[in-house]
């Protein structure tokens, strides 16, 4: 199953509430899980570290070195002793210590019906845990190799006695109270209890929780080995175990195909803004520049004014002193392209910017060849020469109308 590429939130049991650790950030405590669950980061996988109530640990040793065979002898003993079938339970286990042909572990097993309640507050904002475990091991992970250690630590205003071995919790009991005068009266049963059930009891170190002082001179009057405080949300180790249960996997990379599409979206978003963004700047560039054009366009007015003033005057002068413009001229070569003597020009009309000619045919196709000839004269081409289709006359001649338009 694929995973979000981001350190993970761990979800602690802590003396009366929970406990948010996250890697460089002091631990944030909360009255319930339900506050926890809603102050978790986006976009970040949750592992819940489950209290000592929920979880029924084992020590046992079998026959065996390999994992394979150990896992089918552990259960075959939890379908012995559980009161409930084992489709209803999570289960992992952790070698303790091997010998050549036997091994030491311990079995953590707990309800799915125990977990589907507790993590109820994170299904209801949708964060599954991706890995579940018993808090215990956690801080046995903090314990010396080959050594047997106490740990003695207040859990949501219970006591927790756990005895550790070889950095494995193999061993636990919950006190219904944090008072010290109840660990005091419970101790002695408690370490009968680990002998009769095969339990190592002889402990090389004490520890107690930094968070109950009323512990130490408890622990210190009983036992007469060293006993030191520990802290415990500080160096705590990842067990290997993992009691999310099966049936979750496909909730699990849903959530995880969630959070990916959500990473995308938001991604996807930034550069969105960061084009609209960088698309203002480009419009302030070219608003800038459009100043600057206007401020030298107004900068050039009174001369482009003065330029456009000597062209109109060239154009109102052009009549006077373009030859090819003079009415003398333009007679001249209206006269010269006649293509017969029997064509007469009966009118001409001479304008600043056009000329009209209206002439009298003896036939439509010389006015039409006419037209085509003045069309045609080079001295002309100034001009845009049109003309009227030609009109005949009751004498039969055609008459003949055509424009010269600048």
């Amino acid at each position: 199953m694929k995973k979000i590429s981001t350190v993970p939130v761990l979800l602690i049991p802590d003396s009366v509430g929970w406990c948010l650790i996250r890697t460089g950030n002091p631990p944030q405590r909360y009255a319930s899980l339900e506050a926890a669950a809603a102050s978790l980061p986006a976009s970040v996988p949750v592992h819940l570290a489950l209290p000592c109530q929920d979880i029924l640990l084992e020590r046992l040793s079998l026959p065996s070195t390999d994992r394979e065979e150990l896992s089918g002898m552990i259960q075959l003993q939890l379908e012995k002793t559980l009161p409930f079938p084992l489709e209803e339970i999570s289960s992992g286990f952790l070698i303790v210590k091997e010998h050549e042909t036997e091994s030491v572990v311990v079995s953590a097993v707990a309800q799915l019906g125990v977990i589907e309640d507790r993590c109820h507050p994170l299904r209801a904002v949708e964060r599954l845990p991706e890995k579940i475990t018993p808090l215990a091991m956690h801080l046995a992970g903090d314990s010396p190799s080959d050594e047997t250690i106490l740990l003695v630590y207040p859990e949501q205003g219970q006591t927790v006695v756990a005895i550790v071995e070889n950095r494995r919790i193999v061993w636990t009991q919950v006190i219904p109270s944090v008072e010290p005068e109840e660990l005091r009266d419970a101790l002695p049963q408690l370490m009968l209890s680990a002998e009769m059930e095969g339990v190592p009891a002889e402990f090389s170190a004490v520890r107690w929780a930094d968070s109950a002082p009323l512990f130490e001179e408890i622990l210190g009057n009983f036992f007469s080995i060293p006993c030191e405080s520990f802290s415990v949300e500080s160096n705590l180790s990842s067990p290997e175990i993992n009691l999310v249960p099966p049936s979750w996997e496909s909730d699990l990379a849903r959530g995880n195909r969630a959070a990916q599409w959500k990473s995308r979206l938001i991604g996807g978003a930034v550069i969105y803004l960061l084009i609209v963004v960088l698309a203002f700047v480009y419009l302030g560039w070219l608003k800038a520049k459009a100043e600057k054009i206007d401020v030298r366009y107004r900068a050039m007015q009174p001369i482009l004014q003065q330029v456009q003033a000597r062209e109109n005057l060239w154009k109102t002068l052009a009549p006077a002193v373009d030859p090819s413009r003079y009415a003398v001229e333009l007679l001249y070569q209206a006269s010269r392209n006649l293509p017969t003597d029997g064509i007469r020009i009966t009118e001409f009309d001479l304008q600043a910017t056009q000329w009209r000619i209206i002439g009298e045919a003896p036939s439509a196709n010389l006015a039409i060849d006419y037209v085509s000839r003045l069309k045609a004269e080079k001295e002309l081409k100034t001009f845009l020469i049109d003309a009227k289709p030609p009109q005949l006359l009751p004498n039969e001649h055609a008459q003949f109308t055509i424009y010269g338009k600048l």
